[in-house]
């Protein structure tokens, strides 16, 4: 699969070594070669297009499957050939994780869209969990990087606020779990992920990951069982996986929720950024 932002980062470097090569002849000869070749393409997806708008029924259909592709998508942004505007495709976006926001005890609303820049709100979840709001962000981050990388930037209210107001936002990295598309309801797995023991579990249809460690005893939960979207350790603590993990019987307790998302066809977990360092903020996007 394309890393579109890798891609995209490798271009902008290149363009800045163009941009600094000392011959001004050489460095004039190569930029209008790449913009007479993007030109070229450019022409050349406006022409697909056109022919699949002519196409009838299974014409339209490519049409649609092309234009929501993630990378055909940023192609036709680069070209300004992207039929769907970006508010659309902004609430497109979140109206696809909403199932996901909402199976978590939380939601998203965008609140503004203004030169480019969003401004969002995630709502519900457990108010007294740094980590949920975490999880909850990420997701959005995700889809919203997918759908709109035209994007400049969005602002998320309702995260938690960070320890240290200096800290700087770093991308998540994303660590596939192989055998969790195969787990069965009410079901549960230990699931390590780069040292961390982590544990995924399926209710209602849908995926949790969470840390492996009972908040008020400290035992392994995986040793616990799952009845009815409630997950009790070995002790009888009770943890509710569809509310963020918060306690039956205490509100101030909670699990400790790993952001889990479905990219790229597989199950993926992100361990960064740590809960503790979390906060809500300006997100600029990367281009």
């Amino acid at each position: 699969m394309i890393d579109m932002n890798g891609s995209g980062r490798r271009v902008q470097e290149l363009m800045e070594q163009i941009d600094a090569l000392p011959d001004s002849g050489a460095r004039a000869l190569v930029q209008e070669c790449m913009a007479s070749l993007l030109g070229f393409y450019g022409q050349g997806l406006e022409r697909i297009l056109q022919i699949l708008k002519r196409g009838g029924i299974n014409g339209q259909k490519a049409y649609d499957e092309l234009i929501h592709d993630r990378i055909v998508s940023g192609l036709l942004l680069i070209h300004g050939l992207h039929p769907v505007d970006l508010d659309t495709r902004l609430r497109e976006a979140l109206e696809k994780i909403r199932p996901y926001m909402q199976s978590h005890g939380g939601n998203v609303e965008l609140l503004s869209l203004q030169a480019d820049f969003a401004h969002l709100r995630l709502q519900g979840a457990c108010k007294t969990c740094p980590s949920s709001g975490v999880t909850l962000e990420l997701a959005v981050r995700h889809a919203i990087e997918e759908a709109c990388p035209d994007l400049l930037g969005f602002e998320v209210e309702g995260a938690p606020a960070a320890a240290d107001p200096a800290h700087t936002r770093v991308a998540p990295e994303w660590t596939p779990i192989v055998d969790a598309p195969d787990l069965e309801e009410g079901a549960l797995i230990r699931a390590p992920v780069l040292g961390n023991p982590l544990i995924i579990c399926k209710s209602a249809g849908n995926l949790y990951a969470y840390r492996d460690r009972c908040p008020a005893c400290n035992l392994p939960l995986h040793l616990g069982t799952l009845d009815a979207g409630m997950l009790a350790c070995r002790a009888g603590h009770r943890f509710s996986i569809r509310n963020a993990g918060r306690a039956a019987d205490d509100s101030h307790l909670h699990l400790a929720p790993i952001p889990l998302i479905l990219k790229d066809g597989t199950v993926q977990v992100s361990l960064a950024p740590d809960p503790s360092d979390s906060r809500a903020g300006v997100v600029a996007m990367d281009h």
